[in-house]
């Protein structure tokens, strides 16, 4: 079986010429661990072939060295022997498309395509060899994809593949029973409360019906070949978590409804979906299967177990991740136009334009002179301005340190007053005469928004309506002020809706596209209606009948994000970036509105530091440094100026400008500022980051002009926010389980544009979601890399880690629970991906919430988190034994530790606020690396040093030294003593300015959503 191995090495490399991602280079290593394998076995019980890192591998049934059969650029899977032992069936993207089945020819190494679908899975033999019946996958959802699936088979013949079963269901396994029928399992319910599975069998008339009913999800499952029953995988769920954390067994099922066997415990990982294949010999006394990084031999009835030994050369062709671009920070006292423009609107007499930059309303005139001016002093964040129909009030959300108010200002008057406080607030609109404002909110811990009311004359403030699906509803009147608009997801795809103002009345949909529609708007004269796709404004005149995609075009191809009707109606102003355009919309040329605006980087004072203690880091391989050793040295000064740090040791000699502020920090500890690299930021309260010494996030999803707002305040103000690098919103597929994402890519096109599109308007890198498809996925991997723009992506399966280290992705983000084992380290390490865990998004929180429950006491943590963070987490102990979480926390921590061996560029990132929270959590996230073995000055150098070369940034951040922009993080006790000493902050410096963590407290919190 051996010999014909090396003759078609040959061959196989050439076919990896054709089709997939021109492969940079190559890596070799040898492993004897393999992840989550998918195992076949010989007809005559000889052989097993097994999957590893998406290529197929054959081994000795007693073990041994196993060989490469696949080679290439491609991801392969679900192997199956033909009946006569001569061919393997399995499917791979090697024609790119999202799987399709092929045949390997065992002798010749010939492969052959079989299928052509768009996504194939699960190829099953028929008795004879002379057809295959698979899966063909109809839809995908977004988290552990339910596989919407039809059962087909296809024929040596030459005849096209015919459908057996219909409509498309959540169909998994697919297999012949010992009497030569076709069955397959059919999953109900399968992501709510009543999951269960039903084993469905085709007669030879084409009938189908019922064979079995299982309690509970069940994959991968297969039939005893005496014909008495069926093997599978069976999965208990934990409530709290959901999808991502389970438990499974491994189960006999009776042809009759007796009781099921239990075999053996299985490890579960993070998608059912993924369940890697079993296979059981011929003589009904083995299962063999993949489990714990081994392969196993598992004898029935009674599951005692041993391990195959095996090793392996593993040969794979990878792209180099993109380096992240290099940052070239802001220079104090230097003035730069805003990066973004927000929320534009022009006044009712025309005279004036509205607009938000840096988080601050500014009001500029119409003509071809006089500067923007800020409307407002202090230092809140002012968002979703709208003017009165008279133009004399200017209602906008004020958020400041978490507390939204919804505010009006009195241009006469110079008055500013109060409306309503205490939720989240957004989308501003007035009625016709004035009297009422209409706007989106929801309460801390409540999703979706309502639409509400409040009245100018006597203050009160009513629920209109509520609004299903988690984006905003964006409400407004009519002009007559007849209707109530508003957007809502009732039938599975965001639609707009019209509710009578003065009767009660169920919403009437006065759209029915196919395709989600999201911040939809009527024109005041109530003759347009304009809504975003992506980036892109789509508009149509506005009907009597529901308005069908026929009837609308695209406008503009950007703007989408942040545009407006005109007071009139006639026209749309938008801004893209930081231009602002206004086009009619009856036809004509647009017109650029310029912004007059520059942003002034404040100049911070000098600051000395006296009796401080640096931490300094052991020099990296290769560095020309040899004497450090690594660790904090004794008191010192250090000197700031224009931000940077200019010097660190003895004042002797050295002169002080007078206006030097000094600082005497009493023999406290330095350490670098902090960074998130996995954080959603844009609805936080700013200073809730610097009051826990994070001076840097890197943002992974969220609105891209927003974002670069946020970018502008940390830059242009001495205020509490961190500094921001950021991809915007995510790339997601066109599934409907994501139809209310602001960003959906349906082809390639949309792929290649969009990734250009993100770079222009400032995206440092670019976050896709796995709902992607093969082609579309592939596609904008291309255009990122040709743009020399880093990529960001989940590792929660073996498929995604992976696809996106061989591709060449930066960095992959989560993991898969028990899924990292030898070979996918060693992959992460030869490739250079960086690792985000996300330890405390993994459990991690509950891990240490168990042990310790009154960290949720904590007096700083619970003002700066809102209420149904912390409810969550006490939901989230009470889902979790204790024992398995024990065992569940003993694997991750062991492959973070087999991670950090194999040289894997680890990173620390939280994920909040899904879950963690925004501040505490990354320094939880820096106790469990601890926990996992990492020594406390390797933890704060990944959470400083390594955070800065993640991010382009090593030249100016990350460590304590001349030159370098001081992001200072002043600590109470050592943290090399013991890692929790990193939350006894005293004081935090970014850029040179000073912040006391107890000044940034706010009274109390409800978060800012933009």
């Amino acid at each position: 079986m051996k010999t014909y191995l090396f003759g078609t090495l040959l061959c196989l490399l050439l076919c990896t010429l054709v089709g997939g991602l021109a492969a940079a280079r190559t890596i070799e290593f040898e492993t004897t661990e393999v992840t989550a394998a998918d195992v076949a076995l010989s007809p005559d019980g000889q052989w097993l072939i097994f999957t590893m890192l998406g290529h197929l591998f054959i081994l000795p049934i007693e073990g041994g060295t196993a060989e490469q059969l696949t080679f290439g650029p491609y991801y392969d899977t679900d192997p199956e022997f033909s009946p006569d032992g001569t061919r393997v069936a399995f499917v791979s993207d090697r024609d790119g498309s999202d799987g399709n089945v092929f045949v390997l020819e065992l002798v010749s190494g010939q492969i052959t395509q079989v299928t052509h679908e768009s996504s194939a899975g699960r190829p099953a033999w028929a008795p004879g060899g002379q057809a295959i019946a698979y899966l063909r996958v109809v839809s995908r959802g977004v988290h552990c994809p339910t596989g919407q699936a039809l059962v087909r088979r296809a024929s040596f013949g030459g005849e096209d593949p015919e459908t057996l079963s219909g409509p498309p269901r959540v169909v998994r396994s697919v297999f012949y029973l010992s009497d030569g029928r076709l069955a397959w399992t059919v999953i109900d319910d399968p992501h709510g409360a009543k999951r269960r599975t039903r084993i469905e069998v085709m007669s030879v008339q084409g009938t189908v019906s019922t064979l079995r009913t299982l309690e509970g999800l069940a994959d991968r499952v297969i039939p005893s070949h005496t014909g008495d029953g069926f093997y599978g995988r069976l999965r208990r769920f934990l409530p709290h978590y959901g999808w991502s954390l389970g438990q499974e067994d491994l189960l006999f099922f009776p042809l009759s409804e007796a009781a099921q066997r239990h075999i053996f415990v299985l490890s579960a990982p993070a998608c059912w979906y993924d369940d890697p294949q079993l296979a059981v010999s011929a003589d009904n006394k083995s299962v063999y299967l993949g489990e714990a990084g081994r392969l196993w031999k598992i004898t029935l009835p009674g599951g005692a177990h041993e391990a195959i030994p095996f090793r392996a050369q593993v040969e794979l062709e990878i792209h180099d991740p993109v380096a992240p671009p290099r940052w070239a920070p802001a220079t104090a006292g230097s003035s730069a136009p805003p990066r973004s423009v927000v929320h534009p609107r022009f006044s009712p007499d025309g005279r004036s334009l509205v607009f938000g930059a840096a988080g601050y309303l500014w009001q500029q005139p119409l003509t071809e002179s006089g500067q923007a001016q800020r409307l407002f002093a202090g230092r809140a964040f002012e968002t979703w301005p709208a003017f009165s129909p008279d133009g004399k009030l200017l209602a906008f959300v004020h958020s400041e340190q978490g507390n939204q108010e919804v505010r009006v200002f009195n241009f006469e008057t110079r008055q500013t007053r109060t409306l309503v406080s205490g939720a989240r607030y957004r989308h501003l609109s007035w009625n016709p005469d004035g009297q009422r404002l209409v706007f989106a909110e929801h309460d801390d811990d409540e999703r979706p928004s309502r639409v509400a009311a409040v009245n100018l004359n006597d203050g009160s403030h009513e629920k209109l309506t509520d609004a299903a699906g988690p984006r905003s509803p964006r409400p407004h009147f009519s002009g007559d002020g007849e209707w109530l608009y508003f957007s809502s997801n009732n039938t599975g795809s965001r639609m707009l809706y019209r509710l009578p103002v003065k009767e009660k009345a169920e919403p009437e949909a006065i759209t029915a596209l196919t395709r989600p529609l999201k911040d939809a708007r009527i024109s005041p004269n109530g003759n347009w209606l304009a809504f975003r796709r992506n980036t892109g404004i789509w508009v149509t005149p506005l009907g009597e009948s529901p308005v069908k995609d026929e009837d609308v075009r695209q406008f503009s191809a950007e703007g989408g994000d942040n545009f407006a009707f005109t007071p009139d109606g006639t026209a749309l102003v938008y801004a893209v970036g930081n231009r602002v355009w206004r086009q009619p919309l009856g036809g004509g040329k647009r017109q650029e509105m310029p912004i007059r605006l520059e942003l002034k980087r404040p100049m911070p004072p000098p600051l000395l530091l006296r009796r401080v203690r640096v931490l300094d880091f052991p020099p990296k391989a290769g560095s020309p440094r040899v004497d450090a050793a690594g660790g904090f040295g004794p008191e010192t000064s250090l000197y700031i100026d224009q931000g940077r740090i200019r010097w660190i040791g003895s004042e002797r000699g050295r002169e002080l400008p007078r206006e030097t502020v000094i600082l005497d920090a009493g023999g406290r500890f330095a350490i670098p500022g902090l960074f998130n690299l996995h954080v959603h930021g844009q609805e936080a309260p700013q200073d809730v980051f610097l009051a826990y010494g994070i001076t840097s996030l890197r943002d992974v999803g969220g609105w891209l002009a927003w974002l670069n707002a946020l970018a502008d305040r940390g830059e242009s103000t001495n205020d509490p926010v961190p500094r921001y690098f950021f991809a915007g919103e995510l790339f997601h597929s066109a599934q409907p389980a994501t139809a209310d994402s602001p960003l959906l890519i349906y082809n390639i096109d949309d792929a290649r544009t969009y990734v250009r599109r993100y770079k222009e308007r400032g995206a440092q890198f670019i976050k896709t979601h796995p709902s992607l498809p093969g082609p579309v996925h592939r596609a904008l991997v291309e255009e990122a890399r040709r743009l020399v723009l880093p990529i960001a992506g989940h590792g929660m399966t073996l498929d995604e880690i992976t696809r996106n280290a061989t591709w060449g992705y930066a960095s992959l983000e989560h993991m898969d629970p028990f899924a990292y084992y030898d070979d996918v380290l060693q992959l992460l390490a030869a490739a250079g991906t960086r690792w985000v865990p996300t330890l405390t998004l993994m459990a991690g929180d509950a891990v240490l919430l168990r042990e310790e429950p009154e960290r949720l006491a904590d007096k700083k943590l619970r003002v700066f988190t809102p209420e149904r963070q912390i409810r969550f987490s006490q939901d989230g102990l009470k889902a979790f034994d204790k024992i398995f979480l024990r065992g569940y926390w003993f694997e991750l921590l062991a492959a973070i530790r087999a991670a950090h061996r194999w040289g894997v560029s680890l990173q620390l990132g939280t994920d909040a606020p899904f879950g963690p929270f925004w501040g505490a959590s990354l320094h939880w996230e820096m106790e469990l690396f601890a926990q996992a073995g990492l020594p406390p000055l390797e933890v704060i150098r990944i959470a400083t040093q390594e955070g800065a070369a993640a991010v382009g940034a090593e030249d100016d951040l990350g460590t304590i030294e001349p030159g370098k922009l001081a992001d200072i993080v002043l600590l109470d006790k050592n943290p090399l003593e013991d890692i929790r000493n990193t939350q006894t902050i005293w004081r935090v410096i970014k850029g040179g300015w000073l912040f006391n963590p107890e000044e940034l407290r706010p009274p109390k919190l409800v978060t800012q959503e933009n």
